[in-house]
């Protein structure tokens, strides 16, 4: 899955690794604490379409525009594969400029996207063989060809065999043995050491060769804004001061011509959506959860609700190498005391959508393999998890203690993040009825993902943001949870078995064996107690009224054809 800050989809560019996103709502209320579900009016999920967007032909879209985005914070590197990147807003941004080999249907299935490649299919299966052919039009705005040198260096960049490349995630690109040209350096030969079927996940965001082929190129080349670009759209500027970055035509694009002018993203808090969108300074927004958003963009004249379903799910994560939530078992009694539901409840009933908790950290409701074995070992149970800390050594009446020292959990938010003050807030009134103390830390939201929520720093107890799923579950998730070292394992806990589990999982080409063992994993990923799954949310966004082939999806999302994206004609 995703993640939906530093990792989620908005799912474009990276699809190997999570994506994650910090807080859920922006400003506003919400909504009534209670159990069940969004009310008479909410939206009922089983009528939510995949894709909640307007669609239109090039004929139908107008030529020339500018679309404005908001995003939580500034890029702190363009290289999608850096430890650095990997936010939902990084994966967006990376969609006009990288190049991606994959196009999704609304289904979540994929197609070769033809603007980079001929074919690219499995050509055997033991030993696992995939052969590419790169569309022979497709260069680098610098005039370089795309060619089976760019897949190599972005294997020896991210297989994990050179630790000097600060990689978020070495997921598939591992099991790589061989990246070899065929008959030509357009034709790609890759040979899997270890078979992984979600092969095709690698391919949504390749460096070139100029930036993934050194350690120092990789960590700094893009720092600042990317040099190339393969996609439809080229940076012209990133303002840093003004937090405004913006992306102009490519000229070099082989493909159709971009239909709009430019595209703009610019920073806005999640407390001030509203204000934005209502001011028509951004487009477009997600919602998020808020009722001042979804008041707001009910008000304005020229704009609409759009919805699908989703992938994002938010979480609780807990830090398991701190000295108080170490023991499993206090971690578990840590979630037994949270009413999830009510937490649910009070996120997404505000812009009336579908209340449900999850129960999986695998796949998603709406995924084939789909099971709840979250509320089966920490379901909603004061009394039992006041019995688990007696267990484990934690007495007294109000704040427990252990050995002279409260069971004091720091809790780290981001801040200009209402939500995510209020579900701490939330967290630290439900824990206490079980004899937790929680203190809530409230951080700079630039710092968040790069200073407090990393697998080296852990720089917290317990965290609140999201992981964003994607069309390839098992394998993107295996850097959340294993190795212990992982660059996205911030619970920095792990199962050792899960390496095993992982491999016979990736290597399974068979669907229905691959969910078994991929819900095997899950149950030990719920046991370890280190991510507690809250809730997943569909999306419900505002659309400026006219835009096309953009917005609230919850595959297609993973590969935008900017191409296409515009204004309707009238």
């Amino acid at each position: 899955m995703l993640k939906l800050r530093k990792a989620g989809v908005v799912l474009t560019g990276i699809t190997a690794a999570a994506l994650v996103l910090t807080g859920c709502t922006g400003g506003g209320g919400g909504g009534a604490q209670t159990s069940g579900g969004g009310g008479e009016d909410a939206v009922e999920e089983a009528n939510l379409p995949g894709t909640g967007w307007d669609r239109a032909e090039r004929d139908g879209i107008q030529d020339g525009g500018t679309l404005t985005i908001p995003v939580d914070q500034p890029t702190t590197n363009f290289n999608i594969n850096h430890v650095d990147s990997g936010t939902v807003d990084d994966n967006i941004i990376s969609g006009l400029f990288y190049p991606n080999f994959l196009k999704f249907n609304e289904d979540g299935t994929w197609e070769p996207n033809t603007d980079y490649v001929q074919s690219m299919e499995l050509t055997s299966e033991d030993p696992q063989v995939v052969e590419i052919k790169i569309n022979p039009d497709a260069v680098w705005n610098d005039g370089t060809p795309l060619t089976v040198a760019d897949i190599a260096a972005n294997w020896q960049a991210l297989n994990g065999t050179n630790e000097a490349y600060q990689v978020v995630s070495t997921n598939v690109w591992k099991d790589i043995a061989s990246v070899e040209q065929g008959t030509d350096d357009r034709h790609a030969i890759i040979t899997f050491a270890a078979k992984n079927a979600d092969w095709p996940s690698i391919f949504g965001a390749l460096l070139p060769a100029s930036v993934a082929s050194t350690p120092e190129a990789f960590n700094t080349a893009w720092a600042t804004a990317p040099t190339m670009s393969a996609g439809p759209f080229q940076i012209a500027e990133n303002d840093v001061a003004g937090q405004v970055l913006t992306f102009e035509r490519n000229p070099e694009w082989w493909g159709e011509p971009a239909k709009l002018d430019s595209v703009i993203f610019k920073v806005v808090s999640r407390a001030g959506l509203a204000q934005a969108f209502g001011n028509a300074e951004i487009d477009l927004t997600n919602l998020y959860g808020s009722a001042d958003n979804f008041e707001t963009a009910q008000g304005r004249d020229d704009a609409k609700i759009e919805r699908s379903l989703g992938t994002v799910y938010r979480h609780v994560t807990l830090n398991g190498t701190g000295p108080v939530l170490s023991d499993v078992n206090v971690r578990k009694a840590f979630a037994m005391s949270l009413n999830r539901e009510v937490i649910a409840q009070s996120r997404l009933a505000p812009v009336e959508s579908p209340v449900n908790t999850l129960g999986n950290l695998v796949y998603l409701p709406g995924q084939p393999g789909y099971e709840d074995h979250a509320s089966d070992v920490y379901g909603y149970d004061v009394e039992g998890a006041k019995e688990m800390l007696e267990e484990a050594g934690w007495t007294g009446e109000g704040v427990r203690e252990k050995d002279g020292q409260p069971l004091t959990v720091r809790f780290v938010i981001p801040s200009d993040n209402p939500a995510s003050a209020e579900v701490a807030q939330q967290v630290q009134a439900q824990t206490a009825e079980t004899g937790f103390d929680v203190k809530i830390d409230t951080v700079p939201t630039d710092d968040f993902f790069t200073e407090y929520i990393t697998q080296e720093a852990k720089d917290f107890d317990a965290t609140y943001f999201a992981w964003q799923g994607t069309a390839f579950p098992v394998s993107s998730v295996e850097s959340i949870y294993y190795p212990v070292d992982s660059g996205q394992n911030y619970s920095g806990i792990t199962d050792e078995s899960l390496g095993e589990d992982f491999l016979a999982a990736n290597a399974e080409l068979d669907p229905e064996k691959r969910i078994e063992l991929a819900n095997e994993i899950d149950k030990k990923l719920i046991n370890l107690a280190g991510t507690i799954p809250l809730f997943f949310e569909p999306y419900a966004w505002a659309v400026k009224d006219g835009l096309v082939n953009y917005g609230p999806s919850q595959f297609e999302y993973g590969s935008v054809q900017w191409q296409n994206v515009g204004w309707a004609t009238e």
